[in-house]
Parts: C-alpha cells; structure tokens; sequence
C-alpha cells in the first residue's frame, strides 16, 4: 500500500519485531510499496535487516491460511525462493490487532523491468516439486452470485469521492460480470484435485526480483495446491508459448478478475477519502472490466 496505516505505529511495529523475530532491532521506516499489504524496512545497527509484512484484515488471508502458507513456501528446496521467516515461537505469522505480521530478510536488489526469460523453468520445477504436509488446497473466492450481490451493492449508497465514478462503471459491465460469473461456474467444476501442484499464485514481473546475481520469487502468501495453470495463466498474458489447458487458464482469468471487481467495489461503496489508494482501486477495477481475458488479443 502507498499510504501508512491510520492505526498501527512505527513503534507498535517496531515492539512486535523485538517480541517475535529480532530483538537488536533499532529503527523501522513504513515503505510505500506493493499492494494490499503494508511494508515496513526493520534494521539493525542502521543496516537493512528485515522486510516486515502487514496483511490486513481480509477473509482472503487468515493466520491459519498465512501461517501455511509461509511455511509451506520454507520447506521447499528450490533455490529461487525466498522465504518468510519464522518468530521465537515457530510461527511465520503473528497478529497485530486484527492484521497479520510476517517477515522475510531484507534483499538488496531491484524489480525487473519485466518479466525474466526465465519464469518457465522456474515454474516448472515448482510445480515438479514434492508437496508440502502442511499446503492448502487451491479453493475459489468468487461467489456464483457475484451479479446479483454487484446489483444489491449498487442500491446502496456510494458518497465517497470516487464512489459515483466507480458506481458507474460497475453499473455499465453488470450484465458481462454475470456472463463471466455463470462461465467460471462451468470451468470450476472441470478442476480436478488429483492433479493439482504446488502454485505461487502470483508469479507476475512485481513478485520477481533480481539479487545475488540470479532471479527470486517473493511474496508466498498466495501459496497453495491447484491447477498448473494458476501459475501459468500468467505465461499465457505475456504471450509465452507453454502448454496449457486453456479451459483452466481461463478459469483462473476470470478467477482473479472476478475476485478483484468485487474487492474495489466493496472497498469503493464503503468510506474512503481519494487518497492514493483509493485512486489506485479505482484504476483496479477500471482495468478489470475493461481489459481482454488472457487468452485473448
């Protein structure tokens, strides 16, 4: 997220790193990246040390789903992950409030620009890979209803700044949401758990980075066991040839555009002020609804 949390301080964050993973610590700095989550820098001596995570509260990540999957991404023996680590008391994930706390070390080294020639073959092996005891299995968060829950949520009243803009939006592609709704129903049922593989989830160019003179995933909260295709339908957006079930390459499309329409718009109806981040959701869900499917020109 761009803008600090209204209610967590630098020294609620800074407590929480003495208590569970680095009692030298001396100093954290809130950095404005990424999305969905909060990021501090934790450094001791004045170095870099940690990169500390802070989820908020949202059905889609829980302790117990978190906890998963930052161990299960610790225990894989594949040398492009880079993994969270765990506290004092063998957890990956501690709570701070109603948000959830981890951290991986901090990595000096930069975004690529994009996505790295090698994200075939790092996907490959992940997927090759044995499946951790303690992994989640890949389950949807679309509702089958997601039409008919948009129109109830537009009788509603939208009086932020963005709120009439993005109420507009959501009025004018309700008719294709339910279309996309009804499509994803159909090709969930043609998931088949017997073949499911270790996924990262999100293996986009902002979840690669390049330190130590090689390519590393990062960001493993999204981990669990699905369809190749979770991972590939990303391959297939960059135009990579893989082979894929196309069937499931658009299910997992309509699986993160659907997930997100609904996400922006709750978070556009409810209170915001225009800041950053809501300007950012707005732009979200403009994209989303706007943009062609994966397999698509």
């Amino acid at each position: 997220m761009l803008e600090r949390p209204p209610d967590v301080t630098d020294d609620e964050v800074l407590g929480l790193v003495h208590q569970h993973w680095e009692p030298r610590a001396d100093a954290v700095e809130h950095l404005p990246v990424g999305w969905g989550a909060h990021h501090w820098r934790v450094d001791v001596a004045g170095e870099p040390t940690l990169f500390l995570t802070l989820d908020p509260d949202l059905p889609r990540h829980t302790l117990a789903s978190l906890e998963a999957a930052y161990s299960s991404a610790a225990s894989l023996d594949l040398d492009f992950v880079w993994p969270s680590r765990p506290g004092s008391s063998g957890a990956y994930v501690v709570a701070l409030g109603s948000r959830k706390a981890s951290v991986t070390g901090w990595l000096e080294g930069s975004r690529p620009t994009e996505s790295v020639a090698e994200l075939p073959s790092l996907l490959a092996e992940l997927h090759a890979a044995p499946r951790p005891a303690g992994a989640r299995t890949w389950s949807t968060e679309v509702e089958p209803r997601l039409g008919d829950l948009l129109r109830d949520l537009l009788q509603q009243e939208w009086s932020g700044p963005l709120g009439p803009a993005a109420r507009e939006l959501v009025g004018e592609h309700l008719v294709q949401i339910g279309t996309w709704a009804r499509e994803h129903a159909r090709l969930l049922a043609l998931a088949d758990p017997s073949t499911y593989v270790v996924t990262h989830g999100e293996p986009h160019v902002r979840n690669q980075w390049l330190a130590q003179g090689r390519t590393w995933l990062i960001d493993w909260e999204s981990l669990v066991l699905a369809p190749r295709e979770r991972d590939l339908a990303t391959l297939v957006h960059e135009g990579r040839d893989v082979a894929h079930d196309r069937e499931m390459v658009r299910l997992f499309d309509l699986e993160w555009r659907l997930g997100e329409i609904w996400s922006f718009a709750r978070w556009l109806q409810g209170p915001h002020v225009g800041d950053a981040d809501d300007r950012t959701a707005l732009g979200g869900l403009t994209g989303e609804l706007t943009r062609p499917h994966f397999d698509e020109g």
